[in-house]
């Protein structure tokens, strides 16, 4: 099943630039940190864009119907407003509550794909997204428990981390139709293509957005650090290039039911890497998650 591959290279990938990401909140702030994985990963796009793909090809380009740029560019804005919805998370005292309820993003998926496309959700995926999404309630459950208690702005976390989980589902849907709407002889070659525009499409966006909201500073900081900012791009690159091919291979439910890996990847990279220690309830959540995944091994639905 290759899509499953794909999709989970997509996971790691994203872990990893999260690792990176974080390494420069530091020095530039969280929002200049969050603007890094448009803009330090679309010169990588660019790079692989002009490697694989010749002048006569890029005439596909040309052939883009109006319902190509409408999808592609609101898809690219719903995943900025995903970004500053989850930025507004991180200034919040205990956020772990609204972080969590962000990962519900599979479900919201899910109905957004039945309403918008008309995706048929069988009994048997249905069953093995609830397995995951039970999963990642284990894995989030010591921080539930332990912010529930005292923290006053949980309402205010639960809707903000359920519109985080909206945006990124409805980014997810919308960049399939995108790419389901254009034709071309082989995948990777759209894949490139729509991974470049929606990258310079949200590194200008953003850009201004930096500018407007917190001046010249932070962006020249993230600009004069760029080295530390290489692996952050060469991680987002890989993630949203395999993110997109896991997209045309099948619905985008499938792809981000499998994409909870990356809560897994998280947990794993701590215990290795940082030498936090695994609870019980994280041991559980990953089992759950894991079962899921292979549950959806059964019954992919292919395009």
């Amino acid at each position: 099943m290759s899509w499953v591959l794909v999709a989970a290279i997509a996971s790691l990938s994203q872990t990893l630039r999260s690792v990176f990401q974080k390494n420069l909140i530091e020095n530039v702030g969280v929002l200049a940190s969050a603007y890094s994985r448009f803009i330090f990963a679309l010169p990588f796009v660019a790079l692989l864009t002009v490697f694989f793909l010749d002048t006569q090809e890029l005439v596909i380009l040309k052939n883009f119907s109006p319902i190509v740029w409408f999808f592609l560019i609101a898809a690219s804005i719903c995943q900025i407003l995903f970004t500053i919805v989850l930025i507004k998370l991180f200034t919040l005292r205990s956020f772990a509550i609204g972080v969590a309820f962000s990962k519900t993003e599979v479900i919201q998926t899910t109905l957004l794909e039945i309403i918008i496309i008309g995706f048929i959700l069988t009994s048997q995926v249905l069953l093995a997204i609830i397995i995951g999404f039970i999963g990642m309630l284990f894995m989030s459950k010591q921080k539930l428990i332990g912010n529930v208690g005292y923290n006053k702005l949980f309402l205010k976390q639960v809707t903000l981390g359920v519109l985080c989980g909206i945006f990124l589902g409805l980014s997810s849907v919308l960049y399939k139709i995108a790419l389901d709407s254009v034709t071309s002889d082989l995948i990777y070659k759209k894949v490139l293509i729509l991974s470049f525009l929606a990258l310079a499409f949200q590194s200008a966006i953003f850009g201004i957005y930096i500018l407007v909201t917190e001046g010249t500073q932070n962006a020249l900081k993230l600009m004069l650090i760029w080295k530390r900012g290489l692996p952050v791009g060469f991680f987002a690159c890989a993630a949203t290039f395999c993110w997109f091919y896991a997209f045309s291979l099948v619905d985008a439910t499938l792809v981000r039911a499998v994409g909870q890996l990356e809560i897994v990847f998280s947990v794993l990279i701590s215990f290795v890497f940082y030498k936090e220690r695994i609870t019980g309830f994280e041991l559980i959540g990953m089992s759950l998650i894991t079962i899921s995944i292979l549950a959806l091994l059964g019954f992919p639905t292919i395009n």
